[in-house]
């Protein structure tokens, strides 16, 4: 077995909603994963606008597919907000699909869509609205009638905004299923329109995930962009294992999300990673997940600092998006950090080699005292031996109030970029060519005629001819047409 240890139990038991063509496809992949008896490890659904598009998926079973028969978006997610908003059917077909075929019992709930404009982009919006409605915003009023009955009206009226409605809050988050999302960024040609729409978008979603009371444990803004460009960089024999870079990315977001939850609660070294504390680097606090993987030739690893050096790269990057900007001078010219909240490191090693263990210390420590990494809470770190393709792999993940560089900045300069682009060019007018037959083909005749007789003055009506045009210069504003019938 390549890789044993995803075959242990999960951290966290998880449902994943694939919304439109590039979420299902994600959640897809997340139900290929069986445990040692063939049964699938989490609970994958998908939801698009039409049938045809849910042909495709072979992992997710059928019953957990679900089209809202539309017959397609069209890539307008304005379109589909209102149609989703306006249309009762629909309405009640997405309503049901969130409070019927999410697992109760879960750990986590797992939105993934793609972010191009089509169903995926207005469908997880409207998801991630409609579930707070059914299981967050209940548990927060009943937490409320709770505090009303413990200290009395008059306190919990003088106090509700300032100080119940946060304790509600504190209160529901620890009872509640978590939700994750992981959303796909645009390739730069899809062009401004898409660009504009995902910008949009995306300042939707980044909105409710600093929303306390929505319960969004993290978002992973992954970026095809970056998966498209590791792509075309792989080698010829992985290239012959991909199809195109989109069935890459979908591999590489879940399998580096399944083997960190089966693989922090793997053991048999002195230094394990506590499945507990993995759950609370994922489920507490909220904003964006950055996750990392690095990994080498275990021939390649001599000592214990080949390991601790992994992990100092590994942390400065992702796999699956730009590196987050973790310092930056504001306007003022003054430094500012973006805020770290719990820190992960794990390593993975296919065999023992007298690595000894000092070496997540020693990661752990020249990493707390970097001057460019702000952690404000715990970091938890950990190692374990198995079969692992003959490879030494680290893996570092955090959250963080941060975004990656391109959907920080990179997408307004992109869209100014097309803007820029398309003032300098010049535009045809083009039109259609009339095919002109003269009237005496095959009728060849040299006749002198004098046609003044017919009351024509040929010459000056040719002069008139050939300067009407050039002058044909109306003022429309200053002509009667009122009698005309239109």
């Amino acid at each position: 077995m390549a890789k044993s240890f995803i075959k242990n139990k999960p951290a966290i038991n998880m449902t994943v909603v694939g919304f439109g063509q590039a979420g299902s496809r994600i959640a897809d992949n997340f139900a290929s994963y069986k445990d040692e008896a063939g049964i699938g490890v989490y609970n994958c659904l998908a939801l698009n606008s039409n049938d045809g598009d849910l042909q495709g998926l072979t992992h997710i079973p059928v019953n957990n597919r679900v089209s809202l028969n539309l017959g397609g978006l069209g890539k307008n997610p304005q379109k589909a907000i209102k149609i989703l908003e306006d249309n009762a059917e629909v309405n009640e077909k997405l309503k049901n699909f969130i409070q019927n075929q999410v697992r109760p019992n879960d750990d986590l709930v797992l939105f993934c869509a793609g972010l191009g404009g089509g169903t995926g982009t207005s469908t997880i919006v409207k998801a991630i609205e409609e579930f707070y409605e059914f299981n967050t915003k209940p548990l927060i009023t009943d937490e409320l009638k709770k505090i009303q009955s413990e200290v009395g009206n008059e306190d919990f009226k003088k106090n509700l905004n300032r100080k119940y409605i946060k304790m509600a809050i504190l209160r529901a988050r620890e009872k509640s299923v978590k939700i994750g999302v992981i959303v796909t960024l645009p390739l730069r040609a899809d062009g401004p329109d898409v660009l504009k729409q995902v910008n949009d978008f995306s300042q939707r979603i980044w909105k409710l995930a600093k929303d306390p009371t929505k319960g969004i444990g993290f978002v992973i803004f992954a970026d095809n962009q970056f998966f498209y460009d590791q792509f075309k960089r792989l080698p010829a024999h992985r290239l012959q294992e991909t199809e195109n870079y989109r069935d890459f990315a979908n591999k590489e977001i879940s399998d580096l999300f399944h083997e960190l939850n089966t693989a922090t609660t793997g053991g048999g070294t002195e230094v394990t990673f506590d499945s507990q504390d993995f759950r609370r680097i994922i489920l507490e606090n909220h904003g964006s997940l950055v996750i990392n993987r690095l990994s080498k030739p275990m021939n390649e690893i001599n000592k214990g600092e080949d390991i601790k050096n992994m992990f100092l790269e590994s942390i400065k990057g992702s796999n699956l998006h730009e590196p987050i900007e973790l310092e930056n001078k504001n306007d003022n010219g003054e430094i500012e950090f973006s805020e770290i909240y719990h820190v992960g490191l794990l390593a993975v090693l296919d065999k023992k080699k007298n690595l000894g263990s000092s070496f997540i210390d020693d990661a752990r420590v020249e990493i707390a005292d970097s001057p460019s990494f702000f952690v404000k809470g715990s970091m938890f770190t950990g190692y374990l031996e198995g079969f692992n393709d003959h490879s030494a792999t680290v893996y570092t993940f955090y959250k963080t109030n941060g975004l990656p560089n391109r959907l920080a900045k990179g997408l307004v300069n992109e869209f100014e970029e097309y803007q820029n682009r398309q003032k300098s060019i010049k535009t045809m007018d083009t039109s259609i060519t009339s095919i002109e037959v003269e009237d005496n083909e095959g009728f060849d005749f040299d006749i002198d005629l004098d046609l003044s007789e017919f009351g024509l003055d040929v010459e000056d009506e040719n002069t008139d001819n050939d300067t009407a045009e050039d002058n044909f210069d109306i003022d429309i504003d200053s002509l009667d047409l009122s009698k005309i019938k239109l």
